[in-house]
Parts: structure tokens; sequence; C-alpha cells
């Protein structure tokens, strides 16, 4: 018994203060930090307009009107009433075989914030029953808080859209506003671990962006944020995968419009990168690159191929799962070649293959280049090599055997195209680079910035 007492008093602890440097990074050669102001900021700006963040401001609302109205008919309770509260609150969760500081509201909460995000659940039960005439000791349901909320959302004038409140504003109940920093905090304290992690490495990457455009005099304009905003469209356009909505529609259904899109600080940062990417892999250099390279710059960013492809699983030792040697996937695949030539590929893709994604589409894999990794190297070797239409000989590799067809091919680029695309390319690396340059250490716990363990 006295042995588990030191547990047992540990859990029942009051919520520690949370350390306000969240992580550590490389910046300019120098040490860095992420405050918790810093990734509170983030999170605010990035999730207000979603329903997280959206249900966030709406308890940010409750909780000013109750503290009024507490504070305005005596109800609100003592820090004496409100520990004792907690007392019973973890003696509860801990009968029913939970710990507290499981919760990330109370693993990411200081004691005082803590202590007053309870007094609101306890002045609200006294709201409640001084309006409804209930007893002390009478039950308090959800029904009847909800009633209470919308009837003081009713007294006072409540605003939560973004897009009608002052620069910094979460939220306003009449002439009192919640600022853009206590959601954010908000957000951060009921955040768990790997959420909290995410937007630290958004942090770093976006001040890392920010430094490196500062440090080559890059600012954004507004031609700047016109040209990305049409780029956006002409996507959304284009996208077959949802019928072509415009921009605007597909921002609207995340709470978003055209406006709050180009104040956002992660779209920002990609026209910062493209201009960091002009700036740093200059046409002159590319084309260079291009000249000097040009078979390995072919291989990287040249032609693609659409291929089609039929798949047999096979083992060296077959199991009940997969029966079949590679001797008699490859035996199997020259009775599928006799059926292409009789009933076509798509057909017998569609019937024969063993690839669940390609074969609903008629054995169609998509689009590869030289360099595509989505297919094993022996199979795209043989995709370039053979002429449209032609259907290969069966193909080895390590997890079965396929027969392939080229579907369709793109033209060779000229050199300006294979510029254009070098330097996504290239952008794309220097994107990639920055977390792993940063060198990101977690002060609360132990982990890499890819976000596993060390």
């Amino acid at each position: 018994m006295f042995a588990t007492a030191p547990l047992f008093v540990l859990c029942l602890a009051v919520p520690q203060e949370p350390s306000d440097v969240l992580a550590t990074y490389r910046l300019n050669g120098k040490e860095a930090t992420i405050t918790r102001t810093d990734v509170a900021l983030e999170m605010a700006f990035h999730l207000r307009r979603d329903e997280r963040g959206r249900q966030a401001c709406e308890m940010l609302v409750d909780a000013l009107l109750t503290r009024a109205a507490a504070k305005e008919k005596g109800l609100t309770p003592s820090t004496a009433e409100v520990q004792a509260f907690w007392e019973k609150l973890k003696q509860q969760l801990i009968a029913a075989g939970r710990r507290p500081q499981d919760f990330a509201a109370v693993r990411n909460t200081g004691e005082q914030q803590w202590l007053e995000d309870l007094s609101v659940q306890i002045a609200q039960e006294r709201l409640v029953r001084r309006e409804l005439g209930l007893a002390e000791d009478e039950k308090v349901s959800g029904d009847m808080l909800k009633l209470w909320l919308r009837e003081a959302r009713e007294r006072c004038k409540v605003e939560t859209d973004p897009d009608k409140l002052p620069i910094g504003t979460a939220a306003m109940a009449g002439k009192k506003n919640v600022a853009l920093i206590d959601l954010g905090f908000l957000l951060l304290r009921t955040s768990e671990d790997f959420e909290r992690d995410r937007f630290v490495r958004q942090v770093v990457y976006l001040e890392t962006i920010e430094a490196m455009a500062a440090a080559h005099s890059l600012r954004i304009t507004n031609t700047d944020l016109d040209r990305a905003i049409a780029e956006r469209r002409k996507q959304a356009k284009a996208n077959s995968k949802r019928g072509g909505v415009p921009l605007e529609q597909i921002l609207k259904a995340i709470g978003m419009t055209v406006e709050s899109l180009r104040e956002l600080r992660v779209f920002r940062s990609q026209i910062l990168l493209d201009k960091l990417a002009r700036t740093k892999f200059t046409d002159e250099a590319l084309l260079a690159e291009v000249t000097e390279k040009r078979e390995d710059v072919m291989v990287e960013v040249g032609p693609r191929r659409r291929i089609g492809a039929i798949f047999l699983r096979a083992l060296k030792e077959p199991n009940a799962i997969i029966p079949r040697t590679f001797d008699e996937a490859m035996k199997d695949l020259e009775r599928v070649r006799a059926r292409i030539a009789k009933d076509g590929f798509a057909t017998t893709a569609s019937i024969e293959s063993e690839h669940g994604d390609s074969k609903r589409k008629g054995g169609d894999v998509g689009w590869h280049r030289k360099s595509s990794p989505e297919l094993p190297a022996v199979v795209i070797h043989a995709a370039f090599q053979m002429k449209m239409t032609e259907v290969s000989m069966p193909i080895r590799t390590k997890k079965g055997c396929y027969v392939i067809t080229v579907l369709d091919t793109e033209p060779v680029p000229n050199d300006e195209e294979l510029v254009r695309r070098l330097r996504i390319v290239h952008s794309e690396q220097l994107s990639e680079n920055i977390l792993k340059d940063a060198e990101v250490k977690f002060a609360t716990h132990d982990k890499d910035a890819s976000g596993g363990n060390k």
C-alpha cells in the first residue's frame, strides 16, 4: 500500500506549468527557439477557420460570457472551491481507470490556467441553477447549459466571423473581445503531442523560409499574390477529380476566402520559396546543367510515359496467400499475352491482374518518368524501350511478374521546359532540406524533427 503512494500522489498533482520553450533549431548558423507563443499564434492563424478553430472560438466566447455573468451575480467560485472540485474530479477519473495527465488539456496547461478553466465550468452550473431555480445538488444537464448560453448570447451581440473582426481578434461579445493569441493558447493546450510537434516544425519551416528570403532581400508584392491566386484558380479548374470546382467554392468549404488565403502564412511561404528558387537557381545555371548533364536531366525531368501493367504475385516458396512460384507466374503471363492479343490489354488486365488499384482501371498505372520510384526499375526501363501499344515479354521483379504496355507518351521537352522542371525539382529539394538542416530538438520530449523517437 505505502509503496504505491508516491505514484498516487503524482496522479493527484495539479498540472505543472508547461515550459515556454518548445524546441530549439538552427537558423542562420545560430541556435534559435520556438516558444509556446510562436506555436499558439501559428495554430490560431492556421486553424481559426476550420471546424476545430470555430469550436474553440465558441468556447472562448462562452467562457467570457460566463465569467461576466458570474461576477455580476456573485457566483464566481473561490480558488479553494475550484481546487476541491479538481480533487473530486481526479478521484472520479482514477476510479474509472484514467490518469489525469493522460489528457492533453491537463498535461499542457499550467496550474493557474487550469483552475481558471475549471472555475468556468463551476460558474456555468451555478448560473443555470440560479436561472432555473434548481437546488444546489441538482444535476445540470447539457441541454440546460445550452439553453442558458443561447440566451446569454442573445443578450450580448457575438461575432466570430474572422472576416468581420479586427486584425488580431478571434471573437467579440458585446464590447469585449477575445484576442487571437487566446485562441491559439486554447488550441495548443488541447492538442496532442504529435499535433503540437507538427506545428513546431511548421513554424521552424516558415521562419527559415522567411529568413532566407530576407537574406536575399525578397519581398512578397501584390503582383506575386495575384499571380499565385491565378495559378490556384487554374489548378482548381484543371482538377478533374474535383470536377473543376472553382477556387472560391473550394475555399468556402473550409471556411476561407481568397482574401484570407492571401494572408495565410503557409501560402505566402510558398510564394517566397518560388522566389528563392528563381534567385538561387537562375535560368543560366539551370540551362548549363541541362547542357552538361542532358542524359541525367532527361532521366529526372524528361518526358513521361503512361504505362499499362498486368501484375501476378509470386514467391520463391509459395504459401496459402501467394500460391505461385516465379516460374509459374512467368508461364501464366505467357497465357495472358495470348489473351491480350484476343481481348485487348484493358479487358485482360481487369480480369487477370493482381494489382488492385490499376486492375480497376484496365491496368493503367499512370504516368512515369525514367526516374520514377513507384514501379520496379526493371519495369520502368522496359517501358522506355518499347513502342506504343507493344506488349512486353514477362518481366520478373522481387514481388512478382509483370507484362506491360505503353498507353501514351509525352513529347520530348525543349530546353526551356527542362529548365522550368529542373527548378521545380531543386525547389522541392530546397524545401525538404529545410527541416533537416534546422536540426530541430524538442524541449518537451526526445523526438527528432521527423516526429520519430530518437
